[in-house]
């Protein structure tokens, strides 16, 4: 016989009458007359089904939900109304019994995907945010946060900071949806870098401090908002974010800020803090892959960096302590750096 019409014709057995009475009268499900017939999948027996016009009488979870979607109904007033009320996609599939597929799916049927979109964003807008997450807000937008043009904070960390990183998620908890991004870029050395992202939603404190912190566009060292501001709280997300420990010194890496700027951090310690800090320049490849100045960071002499230590360790989360212990408990050193 011929090969392929051996293999077109081989389960030609399965006639309706035969699927009717496996099917219906003795009950058995897809998979299990598959089974008493030696067939490799339960698909071929689906398949014949429809074929045949024999209806579904198993309905698996796919199924129940396709049911439940095919009575979803909702006018364009009804949805609006839910967009006022700030309703997420999820809680309008809850509340509506249906999935959030078809949620969303209704909603761009009535042209109202980006207002939908945009109101989830802005459901954390008038949330008030604690004494706590304002210092991690204002000593974190010195370092590694930065402001979207949302108003929405946001920061990027390596995958071996990841223990941070989730940290500061759970401290914004109430202003996102615990969502982030894992993200692969390439070092200046070309070595693949693997980090986590996560940004908050839209938020009436972050909109004040962008601000405050960005001037044409650019990051600032706001010098007088921080000395009313910025506690020692904040401070340790600063060096949580930016610092570094070396040759008895912490060091905050503050190259992202003008010489000016870097003045105004100088004075700020001195001022805020009664702590003495030192401005240095720091190398940069130029476009001829040359080493310029161009740059500059901050370092505590050693006196001050035991003081500073001091009051930052209690908010020093374990993943970071190697950036205050390796200095902690040595003995005062006499001269400065």
């Amino acid at each position: 016989m011929n090969k392929n019409y051996e293999m077109i014709h081989r389960y030609d057995f399965l006639t309706k009458e035969l699927l009717e009475q496996e099917y219906i009268t003795n009950n058995l499900t897809d998979k299990q007359i598959a089974k008493k017939y030696n067939m490799p999948t339960k698909v071929v027996v689906w398949r014949k089904r429809k074929k045949f016009g024999i209806e579904n009488k198993f309905p698996g979870k796919s199924n129940k939900n396709a049911t439940k979607n095919r009575l979803f109904s909702i006018t364009k007033p009804e949805a609006e109304l839910l967009l006022q009320k700030g309703k997420s996609y999820q809680e309008i599939a809850d509340h509506m019994g249906c999935s959030i597929i078809v949620a969303k799916r209704r909603f761009d049927e009535f042209g109202l995907v980006k207002r939908q979109e945009q109101s989830e964003h802005f459901c954390y807008y008038n949330v008030e945010l604690s004494d706590s997450q304002k210092q991690m807000l204002i000593g974190s937008l010195l370092g590694d946060g930065g402001i979207t043009e949302s108003n929405a904070y946001g920061c990027t960390h390596s995958i071996k900071q990841s223990e941070y990183f989730f940290h500061k998620m759970e401290k914004l908890s109430s202003i996102h949806s615990n969502k982030f991004q894992n993200t692969v870029g390439i070092d200046p050395q070309g070595v693949p870098h693997r980090a986590v992202r996560f940004t908050t939603g839209t938020n009436k404190f972050i909109e004040e401090l962008n601000k405050i912190y960005y001037f044409n566009g650019k990051k600032i060292f706001p010098y007088d908002f921080l000395m009313k501001n910025l506690e020692v709280e904040g401070l340790a997300y600063w060096y949580m974010d930016d610092g570094s420990y070396n040759s008895g010194s912490s060091r905050l890496h503050t190259e992202g800020f003008t010489y000016e700027d870097n003045l105004l951090v100088r004075k700020f310690f001195a001022e805020k803090f009664n702590m003495d800090a030192r401005i240095h320049k720091t190398a940069e490849p130029n476009e001829h892959n040359t080493r310029t100045y161009q740059q500059y960071n901050i370092s505590l002499i050693r006196s001050s960096t035991l003081r500073f230590i001091e009051l930052v360790k209690p908010f020093i989360i374990e993943s970071m302590k190697y950036k205050i212990d390796k200095n902690y408990n040595s003995p005062l050193l006499s001269s400065d750096i």
